[in-house]
């Protein structure tokens, strides 16, 4: 089924086939775009697609960028344009990694089977029609993978060869720091160019000035900082200066290899588990294709006459698909369980991308002469086959909940509100609905757990009008710092405005701090003032939620964005429940029931 690799230049059916997964990929992905914010980081880039700005660290210039540049696309609203621009770019990936799989050697059937399956895989689907930034990552990995693949014969494409790998390494970083996970195969093929250059001093010299270009995003992010409003541009950060800009690059509020802000004892890696998600998903997302490739190498070292032959740019490859893949996830600080696999996840995409690559290769030994005549059959039902199985997910994944949340909050709280909370999906929803929609300018979302980054205490200050606590130590010599919620709350009450818990963001609060449940958030009560008994409560959630837009099936998972969200809802009616119990038995059933119908799966609340 494998073509010698003298075929394997671009051919005229090549081309056919790499222009035909781009508009299928294209109309598809298109069609089932979210139309509107989404949890995790939906929110945050969606506003920035709208306002320009800077993104939470790393900051994601390259992106940011293609989403300002795009911007002129007709969309429903901001949301659904940056998620139809990431869909664009995950669109060229289908042909992308069609040429990838050909210049690493595998045949055309293979490629289609393999680029099939990584496009139409539920996770690359769902990211690849969101606003997220996993999408442009794989097609710079894809891109210098096919440039890995060979290295060219004359010494002047050489030289522009080692060049390119270096420009793409640059746009890689200034994308998303995973790239750099590639190095293995990316500085082989860079050595190797550099070497048949005949000019290593001249290949070192114009790799460093690409790599200069392709890091010049990053200029974005200080003049961003230093010209946009950051009441009315999303600025998460401070990088005005070179020192603030490199702090930022670094990642040194959360720490480099860390995904939270926060530390401490229950911060230490599971690596069992992290392999344990990371090898189910792979089998199962992407249908068994690793699987049927390692019967395919079996089959061909076993096959009479044929043995395996060490390649060490496969080696290289295969490390990479190791490094950016187990070797990297075993040592992120949060469990891949819960919400925390959502975000957890996200990082699959990279090591898919290059592994599949391999795979293609690797299912052309399962070759059997008598099935050629019929190889096209393959792809004519796994193309159909994987959409329908992933489109489920996808749907799922791009429900409406956030959006509806974010809305019924906005059009629950009086003018002037404050909103204290956490969570990438509310900070993001928010801060969405304010810039980019103009909805409710006047409330302000305090985000509880960044007051311990070191910049936003002084953005949180010009939203609420006051000045707030900045980071204390709270612990002895040598722990964590940790950050002081009471003073924070007593700050915020201090101004009159009323004020919200979206969730309870620290224990202290569910227990010492006064609130009733109105709809989704929790409303603060001051010193002295107004708690409804349970019957005017009730009176009051009726009337609040007869208003609220609500799905009229709650989604599978309570631990998805949408999940935890859409169970904020069963809050009220839970505590309501509990309180009338006694005194109103029959009131106390309808309280309970309205409650389970917000529990996803039909879980208990």
């Amino acid at each position: 089924m494998s073509e010698p690799a003298s075929k394997l230049a671009a051919s005229p059916s090549d081309r056919q086939i790499a222009a035909a997964a781009f508009v299928l990929t294209l109309a598809v992905y298109g069609l089932t775009s979210a139309q509107h914010v989404l949890g995790g980081d939906s929110g945050e880039f969606a506003t920035l697609a709208a306002t320009g700005g800077v993104a939470h660290p790393p900051g994601y210039p390259l992106y940011i960028l293609l989403l300002r540049a795009l911007r002129w696309l007709p969309a429903v609203e901001p949301a659904h344009r940056a998620s139809l621009i990431t869909a664009l770019i995950g669109s060229a990936n289908g042909a992308l990694f069609y040429r990838a799989c050909r210049a690493w050697t595998a045949s055309q059937i293979a490629s289609v089977i393999a680029t099939v399956t990584f496009m139409f895989a539920p996770l690359t689907w769902q990211l690849a029609t969101c606003p997220e930034v996993f999408t442009l990552n794989v097609s710079i990995a894809l891109a210098l993978v096919t440039l890995a693949a060979k290295t060219p014969d004359d010494p002047r494409a050489a030289l522009r060869h080692a060049a390119a790998l270096a420009l793409l390494a640059g746009l890689g970083i200034s994308n998303h720091h995973s790239s750099v996970l590639l190095a293995p195969i990316g500085l082989f093929a860079w050595f190797a160019a550099a070497r048949a250059s005949k000019r290593p001093l001249a290949a070192v010299a114009a790799s460093i000035a690409a790599l200069f270009v392709g890091l010049l995003p990053y200029g974005y992010l200080v003049y961003a900082a230093r010209t946009f409003d950051p009441t009315t541009t999303m600025i998460l950060g401070d990088t005005k200066d070179l020192a603030g800009l490199l702090h930022h690059f670094l990642r040194r509020e959360y720490g480099t290899f860390s995904l939270g802000i926060s530390g401490g004892s229950d911060d230490t890696p599971e690596m069992g588990a992290h392999l344990g998600a990371f090898l189910r998903a792979s089998v199962v997302s992407l249908r068994g294709v690793p699987l049927l490739a390692l019967a395919g190498v079996a089959s061909a070292i076993t096959r009479k006459g044929r043995r395996l032959v060490f390649r060490f740019r496969w080696f290289m490859l295969l490390t990479a698909v190791v490094v950016s893949g187990p070797l990297f996830f075993t040592g992120f600080n949060v469990p891949p369980r819960g919400s925390s696999a959502l975000t957890v996840e996200r990082f699959y995409l990279l090591p898919w991308a290059v592994l599949l690559v391999a795979c293609a290769r690797a299912l052309d030994g399962l070759a059997v002469p008598a099935l050629q005549r019929w190889r096209w059959a393959a792809p004519a039902v796994i193309v159909p086959a994987w959409m329908f199985a992933g489109f489920d997910a996808v749907r799922e994944h791009h429900r409406p909940t956030v959006s509806q949340y974010m809305h019924n909050v906005l059009a629950l709280v009086e003018p002037n509100a404050i909103l204290l909370g956490s969570g990438d999906g509310r900070h993001g929803a928010f801060h969405y609905a304010r810039l980019a929609l103009g909805e409710r300018r006047d409330v302000a979302f305090v985000n509880a757990r960044l007051m311990l980054a070191p910049w936003y205490p002084a953005h949180a200050e010009a939203l609420v009008g006051r000045l707030l606590p900045h980071l204390e130590s709270v612990h002895g010599a040598g722990e964590s710092d940790s950050y002081d919620a009471g003073r924070l709350l007593s700050e915020l009450l201090a101004t009159h405005r009323p004020t919200y818990f979206t969730d309870f963001v620290y224990d202290g609060y569910r227990d010492t701090v006064a609130s009733y449940p109105i709809g989704p958030v929790m409303r603060v009560v001051e010193p002295d003032g107004f708690m409804p008994m349970p019957e005017q409560l009730f009176s009051m959630n009726d009337k609040a939620f007869a208003r609220f837009t609500i799905e009229p099936t709650a989604p599978r998972n309570v631990d998805s964005w949408s999940g935890r969200l859409f169970s904020s809802y069963a809050r009220p009616w839970q505590v309501l429940a509990n309180a009338l119990a006694v005194q109103n038995p029959e009131r106390g059933k309808e309280c309970r029931r309205r409650a389970s119908a917000f529990a996803p799966s039909g879980a208990p609340p």
